[in-house]
């Protein structure tokens, strides 16, 4: 069952309630900077506080994937303290409902610091016929 159209309807009339009935009872939201979860309950409050009118304004919102068992949501969001966030949130989904999601996030504010944007690391390439990565083989 595709529930995004659902859940942007929901995100855009700020409407914490219609958002909390995509959520299993089970529901956990796993918070980006501190790896703690949260429950369905507390996700339906922490959304109705930060949805409250005038914080925050969608800049862009939209669904990069979705089948019946995952759907990955892309957004940009200005908040009336002038912070800007980019959110990559990957929604895992059982029965039509969402049972579990994780969220990376962006700093994308004027003063972010320059290096709060991860660095590119460089790769290199095996010399060719040098076999497998040791640590990579299988047993």
């Amino acid at each position: 069952m595709l529930i995004y159209t659902e859940m942007e309807a929901a995100m855009r009339t700020d409407d914490a309630d219609r958002y909390a009935a995509l959520l299993a009872e089970n529901f956990e939201y796993v918070r980006h900077k501190s790896q703690d979860t949260i429950g369905r309950e507390a996700m339906r409050n922490l959304l109705t506080k930060v949805w409250r009118p005038g914080n925050r304004t969608i800049e862009d919102l939209r669904c990069l994937y979705e089948n019946d068992d995952i759907l990955v949501v892309h957004t940009t969001l200005s908040f009336a303290s002038g912070s800007r966030e980019g959110a990559m949130i990957v929604h895992h989904k059982r029965d039509g409902l969402i049972v579990r999601a994780e969220s990376g996030v962006s700093d994308l504010s004027d003063g972010a610091r320059p290096g709060s944007v991860p660095q590119r690391i460089p790769t290199h390439s095996a010399a060719p016929g040098s076999g497998p990565i040791p640590h990579e083989t299988s047993i």
